[in-house]
């Protein structure tokens, strides 16, 4: 009986220790790295200009490449680069003469500069900035004869640099192994600022708007 309380004994020590390590480690995995897609919905369009279309994103996705460190218990610094299409119809604005809607994709390639703040294990909130370091849009061309109608060719635009703002709340659970599968619901507003010089008219007056939810996999270290 003696012999059978100790190793009782000894088992739930050796457990305890085994926990401990672990959670050592947990907490000294101040870096890491993922991937994730994310896709939603958006909406685009011009200020200041007259005569400009109306846009509507039918859809858009995303994929991109993460990186993250801890700097404190709960505050976290993250960065990456992203790669986002984005489906859109044009409406023209009414001018009188009616006009068809036609297609149009926006493409953004985005650095993120966001901080992450950790309520506990699970839950985490996630904000910052944006800087779209290449954005394009090409769409269909049209032209008057009798109708206005869009022809085969496309034009193409280039934004330039777009800076936008960013929240999101996420949800992250971490196996022992160090991979992380996160859930991260977000919003965010690109066209707060602009370097105009880089940018072709008519687009430098542009904002874009994004609601989405990202499904990232990630490993600690």
């Amino acid at each position: 009986m003696i012999a059978l309380t100790a190793m009782f004994i000894a088992s739930i020590a050796n457990a305890q220790t085994v926990e401990n390590i672990q959670q050592r480690e947990q907490n000294d995995k101040k870096n890491q790295i993922g991937t994730h897609v994310a896709f939603g919905v958006g909406g685009y369009g011009p200020v200041r200009l007259l005569g400009a279309p109306n846009y509507n994103t039918k859809y858009y996705y995303s994929i991109g490449l993460d990186y993250s460190r801890m700097l404190s218990k709960r505050w976290g610094f993250c960065s990456g680069l992203e790669y986002t299409y984005n489906d859109m119809t044009k409406t023209p604005a009414p001018t009188g003469v009616e006009r068809p809607s036609w297609s149009a994709r926006l493409t953004l390639v985005t650095v993120p500069v966001q901080f992450k703040y950790h309520l506990g294990k699970l839950v985490y909130f996630n904000g910052g900035a944006f800087l779209n370091i290449l954005a394009k849009e090409r769409c269909k061309a049209w032209r008057l004869d009798e109708n206005w109608y869009p022809l085969d060719k496309e034009d193409k635009y280039n934004i330039g640099i777009l800076l936008g703002v960013g929240l999101g709340i996420g949800f992250e659970h971490e196996f022992n192994s160090g991979i992380t599968l996160s859930l991260n619901p977000y919003a965010r507003f690109n066209g707060i600022g602009k370097a105009a010089s880089l940018q072709s008219e008519p687009l430098k007056h542009y904002k874009y708007l994004q609601g989405g939810i990202s499904l990232g996999v990630g490993y600690k270290f």
